[in-house]
């Protein structure tokens, strides 16, 4: 399971609402601004949506390091696409949104949707977004967290492939997870090359979905850190019967969460903004699927 989470601590004078942002909208299906506070011009990061209130629509993910207009799905394996009226540019407090045509699905800014929007801005010991071309042969890859990642997630963008996921409630690095799937852990020797990352690179092994000779990639990496100043942490807790408790140290904003040891269940979100509380039921939405927002 991933605790990617907002505290109340500064890490260097930065704060969770400098870093992270959960934004809820409404479409417009014309342009408008989400002024969410988020510096992604000068800082980089990742933008996340998904549609609340539609099935049939996708999570799509823009970032900084791939530029505006282009768009991966993490509910599907297909290519990275372009749609020059999906989000349009990221700006020092805000991205902006196109009118949503051209794509045909109204994944962003549909006029009569509700959306969710997670932003995760590059930052030291936090979140750093990484791209990089695939050599075939078993590799490092560099990073800028400043810390050791307790969360990956690459996605191949040139062609079509599963998305994958190290974390460190895996079993080990030699296990891997789709983002896109429901599996369990499986053992995937060549997706990490069986090397756990360090503060400074993650391993990449021969597996064409994080490494082929010639492809392209896109790495997202969360950072790790229980320090007293720490804003996000990565863990996994093991479910009985009458519920568990996390201890964290501050209250989450988000959490991203997966059943590793059984196949056939959903990832989850939840989040503080459409409803995170233990007096009514909580607001999911899944990356791995197309669904709309259900309670729980």
């Amino acid at each position: 399971s991933s605790d990617l989470s907002g505290g109340t601590a500064a890490i260097a004078a930065t704060y969770v609402d400098d870093v992270f942002s959960t934004w809820l909208y409404t479409g417009t299906g014309s342009t408008q601004t989400i002024n969410n506070g988020i510096d992604l011009a000068g800082k980089g990061g990742l933008v996340w949506i998904k549609s609340r209130n539609t099935a049939g629509t996708s999570n799509t993910l823009f970032d900084t390091a791939r530029g505006a207009t282009k768009y991966l799905n993490s509910n599907a394996t297909g290519t990275q696409g372009t749609a020059s009226d999906t989000l349009t540019s990221f700006g020092s407090s805000s991205f902006s949104l196109g009118a949503d045509s051209v794509q045909g699905y109204g994944d962003v800014n549909d006029a009569s949707r509700t959306y969710a929007s997670w932003t995760f801005r590059k930052a030291a010991k936090f979140f750093d977004v990484v791209t990089y071309t695939g050599t075939g042969s078993a590799r490092t890859i560099a990073h800028n967290l400043g810390s050791t990642p307790g969360c990956i997630i690459v996605k191949r963008t040139d062609t079509a492939g599963n998305w994958q996921v190290y974390h460190n409630g895996l079993t080990s690095a030699a296990y891997s997870i789709q983002l896109n799937l429901t599996n369990a852990q499986a053992s995937a020797t060549t997706v990490w090359n069986s090397t756990a990352p360090t503060s400074s690179v993650f391993s990449v092994g021969t597996d064409a979905t994080v490494n082929a000779s010639g492809g392209t990639y896109v790495a997202y990496l969360f950072a790790h850190d229980t320090s007293s100043t720490g804003l996000i942490q990565c863990g996994s807790f093991t479910q009985v019967s009458a519920g568990i408790d996390v201890t964290l140290g501050w209250e989450p904003q988000y959490i991203l969460y997966k059943d590793i040891g059984s196949g056939g269940y959903d990832w989850q979100i939840i989040d503080s903004m459409r409803g995170f509380t233990t007096s009514t039921a909580d607001k999911l939405l899944q990356p791995n699927t197309s669904a709309a927002e259900s309670s729980n």
